[in-house]
């Protein structure tokens, strides 16, 4: 199957549990100084939610009357492409570079689920 490096997944029971979740997750973040962008986002993010509500039937009916309603939610933060400058040097410069391969290779991708 697929692997992603890194990824993780959490059953949460409240609203607080979810904020944590998502401060965890913006404190991992790398973000930089660009010209633009003063807290320019260096790497993506995406969040998936699954929120799952279950009704409960009424005593003794059995799992007649059950139903679970299920709603998607999907965030993603892309880090933003550069264009390279004859001032970009080191870190920055390699930064980038892996930044705008990385989002040409997503284009490809969502072309291709595309046709």
């Amino acid at each position: 199957g697929l692997h992603v490096e890194g990824l993780s997944e959490w059953v949460v029971r409240s609203v607080a549990e979810v904020g944590r979740l998502l401060a965890r997750g913006q404190s991992a973040r790398a973000t930089g100084s660009t010209r633009l962008n003063e807290l320019s986002s260096r790497s993506h993010a995406v969040v998936l939610v699954v929120v799952e509500q279950a009704s409960v039937p009424p005593e003794g009916s059995g799992t007649a009357g059950r139903r679970v309603r299920v709603g998607k939610l999907n965030l993603v933060d892309l880090a933003g492409s550069e264009r390279l400058s004859g001032e970009s040097s080191g870190t920055r410069l390699q930064e980038s570079k892996k930044i705008n391969t990385s989002l040409s290779a997503l284009g490809n991708v969502v072309a291709a689920l595309s046709e």
